[in-house]
């Protein structure tokens, strides 16, 4: 099996694989790190309003 280097891949193209590959919980990580530090993440509250 062949390393995937996923930092050198294009953030969009590692969404694709990562969609493509959902069993990749390291792809999935790579993913949310990079998208989180490259400002592309946003916060969800949950939380019941009051």
């Amino acid at each position: 099996m062949t390393d995937i280097n996923y930092n050198k891949m294009e953030l969009d193209d590692l969404r694709k694989y990562v969609l493509t590959h959902r069993e990749n919980i390291q792809a999935f990580q790579s993913y949310i790190d990079r998208s989180n530090a490259s400002g592309r993440m946003i916060a969800v509250d949950t939380a019941t309003p009051k």
